[in-house]
């Protein structure tokens, strides 16, 4: 973990999210958070609307954990447009990225900001062995 508390909190939401810990996503998520995905059409997107609310954003995750390769799935923590973001690849190709929004009190994540279009990830490497 870093001493950025925004990337941690991001790190905590990756962890949670992706391995489908309910408890800690919905301590992490504000009441009103907002999911925004890009699918383009071609990748794994929600909806073609936000998904708002703690308990539909957090469904929205456990079904994304539930749906993921059992072994396969690797984490990379970078800076994406100025922010801390998670670069999700599985079994070794980019699946997504993830961006949190936080709330002004810099605790709770505010907005989630998802793209899976392959077209929009096709410069993303995947992880070095």
């Amino acid at each position: 973990m870093c001493d950025d508390p925004h990337a941690r909190v991001t790190e905590r939401f990756a962890v949670a999210a992706l391995g489908g810990d309910l408890r800690t996503l919905l301590e992490l998520l504000a009441p009103d958070v907002t999911l925004w995905t890009d699918g383009g059409g071609k990748g794994p997107a929600v909806s073609l609307h936000p998904v708002h609310g703690r308990d539909s954003v957090a469904a929205v995750f456990m079904a994304v954990a539930r749906a993921l390769p059992a072994a396969g799935v690797d984490l990379r923590y970078r800076r994406v447009a100025g922010d801390p973001g998670v670069l999700v690849f599985a079994d070794g190709s980019p699946l997504a990225i993830v961006v949190v929004g936080l709330s002004p009190e810099g605790d709770r994540i505010s907005g989630v900001f998802s793209v899976t279009n392959p077209d929009k990830l096709t410069g993303i490497r995947p992880p070095t062995p």
